[in-house]
């Protein structure tokens, strides 16, 4: 699908990251074509997987979860999809990923302070599978997550 947005794929794109709750008439205001070209484009986005999701950013930090921690597992062998499901079952767990290198995944997690940055490693340390972690906590976050950038760089490659 990347190698076919076009130039109002990405506009849409741009306007949905800057203005998410603008709707789609809106959008379509501000790019000069009819909704339902807009509305088109969204539904078409969204079921080849471009775009994955309308949810909203919800800050972890604002809830009282000011703590942000990288842990990396190594596993034993053939455990990845259960531990994988094990963890999804862990509330401060935000994000799982497999990687190459030293670990096997890589987990995002918030805690509320250290005491309970403790508590939720060494509940990631009881899963089943895992044998053994290194914690690397976050002291600032430089960059937010982002997509505008790679959507600028689209645009001038498709432009």
């Amino acid at each position: 699908m990347a190698g076919e947005l076009d130039q109002l794929d990405l506009a849409v794109l741009r306007l949905l990251v800057a203005q998410p709750r603008a709707g789609v008439r809106e959008y379509a205001r501000q790019l000069g074509v009819a909704r339902g070209t807009v509305q088109a484009r969204l539904d078409r986005l969204q079921r080849t997987g471009v775009l994955t999701s309308f949810r909203p950013h919800i800050a972890p930090a604002a809830m009282g979860f000011a703590g942000l921690a990288y842990i990396h597992l190594n596993l034993a062998q053939g455990m990845i999809d259960e531990t994988s499901r094990r963890l999804a079952g862990i509330p401060e767990v935000l994000e799982v990923n497999s990687i190459t290198g030293e670990a096997d995944m890589l987990c995002q997690v918030v805690a509320r302070d250290n005491a309970d940055l403790e508590r939720v490693v060494q509940t990631i340390i009881a899963v089943p599978g895992v044998i053994r972690c290194r914690t690397e906590v976050v002291l600032s976050r430089r960059i937010e997550p982002r997509i505008t950038p790679l959507l600028e760089k689209l645009s001038k490659e498709t432009g």
